[in-house]
């Protein structure tokens, strides 16, 4: 009861292992975690507030108009001495003969005149005031220009981060085919052994066979269940990663199934094409500009600045005479002397652009590297792969000839369990090959900023689809 129990369980999971097209696409899959990927979101938010700064950038060039409102408490204390030119001219006299006052008549006659009062000039004040850059040295079109390539800094950044879970997605997602493939093995080989075993019991009760030959098929049994049970363990880790991943609960089936392609093309094609579209490269590339803004900003501290200007009091009851209504015009400023060494600015921004040059050209290396490795690991696997397929070839026979050798009593359950061994190792190998191939070839498009393009190899005749 409890050998029929355990045999209707291992149909049940077998029957419950997903068939190509009845599932989730990887297209879909990879559509849901670019949704749900904090990571992207991470990355899309640094865009926007990229975006933000060029924006605010843009008008950098243009005037800056304030309103100013102050509440001033003063006085002003005027004391002013001027000579009279006309004093010995008989003011007093013309004076007197008009009947002015005696303290006017007496004022003709000084000498000196003199104004000695104070004025209060406490009051309100508001007023309109305009700054508008005209030439800055070539500062703010270095700040737009520097604002613009941390945009597509960003921009890169987003790029490289979607890459890099598409590569993880094709682990997860293809591990996970993997591992029920390997699990529909193992649970295949387990429900031979467990016909073996019967029938090495009715055959021992019979005579046919030693008791030995029945505690073998007993030992193998129990070694394809021992098996059975690993790889369903790994099938539960693949599938608790993907849905980590996913952002589900669970896992259900998977309708793209691993493949290998011949057309790979050459090694020096995928190079090109990294060094054309790698996002690593975009966002360095994106720094050195920011770099050599950064040296354009501090030669501008050398050259004079340019404005035009203006300023209108709107409240002109408390102005004092100095004060104008309005006031407008053309400034130039060149600072002599700074209290920072604008020569040791330059140098500092000159580093930084040394610095992304010695990035860049790393990168490119680096990158060429893992271009390359990428690529000699999809040919391995290929060749692994095809190599494969005589061994499964041979196995097959061989399972049956010692299939139909024991029924003849001709070979023991031994040389049955070994020959089924060979051809699960042998299926197992080329299917692990295929997986191989799959996640380098994921890398070999991510390293080359053509994902896109991996995508439609779903799509091509010339793929050979592995057996699930």
């Amino acid at each position: 009861m409890k050998k029929l129990f355990l045999a209707a369980t291992i149909c049940t999971l077998v029957s419950a292992l997903p068939a190509y097209g009845a599932g989730v696409s990887f297209e879909h899959a990879r559509a849901l975690m670019q949704e749900r990927a904090d990571m992207l979101k991470m990355s899309q938010a640094d865009i926007e507030q990229r975006q933000q700064q060029v924006k605010e950038s843009r008008s950098l060039s243009g005037p800056k108009i304030s309103l100013n409102a102050q509440q001033v408490e003063g006085r002003k204390d005027i004391n002013m001495s001027f000579d009279n030119p006309l004093a010995g001219a008989g003011l007093v006299q013309i004076g007197s003969a008009l009947q002015l006052p005696p303290s006017v008549t007496g004022f003709l006659g000084q000498n000196k005149f003199k104004i000695d009062f104070e004025e209060d000039i406490s009051g309100p004040r508001a007023s309109v005031d305009l700054i508008w850059p005209i030439y800055t040295g070539g500062a703010i079109s270095a700040k737009q220009n520097a604002t613009q390539a941390a945009l597509r800094q960003a921009r890169a950044g987003f790029d490289k981060t979607k890459d890099e879970l598409d590569s993880l997605l094709v682990q997860k997602y293809f591990g996970v085919q993997l591992a029920r493939s390997v699990e529909k093995l193992r649970a295949d080989l387990l429900k031979q052994q467990e016909r073996d075993l019967n029938r090495a019991k009715r055959f021992e009760k019979a005579g046919m066979i030693a008791k030995i030959e029945r505690m073998s098929a007993q030992v193998n049994r129990d070694a394809a269940e021992r098996d059975f049970i690993g790889s369903q363990t790994d099938r539960k880790v693949a599938e608790t990663e993907l849905a980590d991943l996913l952002r589900e609960e669970t896992i259900g089936k998977l309708d793209t199934p691993m493949f290998v392609t011949k057309n790979l093309k050459t090694l020096s094609y995928w190079q090109d094409l990294a060094l054309a579209n790698n996002p690593t490269l975009k966002a360095l590339e994106a720094q050195h500009e920011q770099a050599r803004m950064g040296v354009q900003a501090a030669k501008g501290s050398y050259h004079p600045q340019v404005y035009l200007f203006g300023h209108y009091n709107m409240i002109k009851h408390y102005l004092t005479l100095p004060e104008p209504d309005w006031i407008a015009g053309i400034g130039i400023s060149f600072t002599l002397w700074d209290n920072r060494d604008r020569s040791a600015r330059v140098g500092s921004a000159q580093a930084l652009v040394n610095k992304a040059q010695a990035a860049q050209s790393q990168a490119r290396n680096e990158i060429n590297k893992v271009v390359e490795v990428a690529w000699l690991k999809s040919n391995q696997a290929l060749e692994q792969y095809r190599l494969s397929t005589s061994s499964i070839d041979l196995a097959k026979e061989n399972v049956k000839l010692r299939e139909r050798s024991f029924k003849e009593g001709l070979s023991t359950i031994d040389d049955v369990n070994d020959a089924r061994n060979k051809l699960i190792a042998a299926q197992v190998a080329q299917r692990v090959a295929a997986y191989r191939f799959v996640v380098a070839y994921s890398l070999l498009h991510a390293a080359s900023g053509t994902m896109l393009d991996f995508m439609d190899t779903f799509k091509r005749p010339d793929i050979t689809v592995v057996e699930q």
